[in-house]
């Protein structure tokens, strides 16, 4: 009998906190979300993971993410600058973008706002967040598990 492969669309995590990170993953699992969180630790490792460059060639181990989450506070190319650049690029704008920041000034806020992000959360994540931000994701498809 022939093997069935099944590509499981990804989610790109933007984080430099360890700990924080852990909580997202936590949230993702509670929420029943199966699909793969994979995690990078700045702006520039995302924007590399997002073009195939560098460590981040394998288009079969990192293709385009369903949604991008973004913290705003990252070292080197922080999480503005790489929103930025993804709503500039015709080939990334398409893709949704969360900010997840535990920052909650407005000027934060309307940049998220004048840069067209689908949701703005204040850190830290909760399973009850990702829901939302998956139901309010036009033509989203996720693996969802049964709820115990």
């Amino acid at each position: 009998m022939p093997s069935i492969t099944v590509q499981t669309s990804r989610i790109l995590l933007v984080e430099d906190d360890h700990d924080d990170a852990l909580v997202a993953q936590r949230s993702f699992s509670k929420a029943n979300v199966w699909n793969p969180v994979d995690i990078v630790r700045s702006g520039q490792e995302a924007w590399e993971y997002l073009n195939h460059q560098g460590a981040y060639t394998d288009r079969e181990k990192c293709p385009p993410p369903l949604f991008v989450l973004v913290d705003l506070n990252l070292p080197g190319m922080d999480g503005r600058e790489l929103i930025t650049r993804i709503q500039a690029d015709a080939r990334l704008r398409e893709i949704p973008l969360i900010v997840i920041s535990t920052s909650d000034y407005e000027k934060d806020i309307e940049f998220g706002r004048r840069q067209g992000v689908q949701h703005y959360v204040i850190k830290p994540l909760q399973p009850q967040n990702i829901l939302a931000i998956i139901g309010a994701l036009p033509g989203f498809r996720i693996i969802l598990g049964n709820a115990t």
